[in-house]
């Protein structure tokens, strides 16, 4: 699968224009059955668990490969030294607090999410069940619907 990254001078502009706007309405599925699984795991166990353990019980075998080819294919991905962006490691390493996320900012974890699954096979897995990969995605859609407003 060939991965398409936009540059980081152009990512405003590709999230306003018409490819953007595609690719940030097919993100709406997949939130919508994450948010889904999130829920019924949440349901079915009336005490609190570890990120660990819930993880453990959250199924999304039948979305994360498309929802990967999906995000390869997308455009969402942006052109940077990501290994130069401690703030950005440091929030996917639990260090420090995601917070609001800008599109943008977004857009950028969701680049070095899927670069680090190049190299550590599964990472892209663990973001998916932990739900950080849905605070990203969150972040792109809620943008595009706030402009759709205006």
């Amino acid at each position: 699968m060939h991965s398409v990254f936009t540059s980081l001078d152009s990512i405003a502009s590709y999230l306003n224009g018409e490819s953007g706007k595609k690719a940030i309405k097919d993100l709406g599925a997949y939130i919508k059955k994450i948010e889904q699984e999130m829920q019924r795991v949440k349901n079915a166990f009336p005490l609190t668990l570890t990120e660990e353990s819930r993880m453990h019980f959250i199924d999304l075998d039948d979305i994360k490969t498309d929802l990967k080819k999906t995000l390869l294919a997308s455009g969402l991905m942006v052109d940077y030294d990501g290994e130069e962006w401690i703030e950005g490691q440091e929030m996917l390493e639990g260090l420090r607090p995601m917070g609001k996320l800008s599109p943008i900012k977004a857009c950028k974890l969701l680049s070095r999410i899927m670069i680090k699954d190049a190299s550590d096979f599964g990472y892209y897995e663990q973001q998916l069940k932990n739900g950080t990969l849905l605070k990203i995605f969150r972040a792109i859609v809620q943008d595009g619907e706030n402009e759709k407003d205006q």
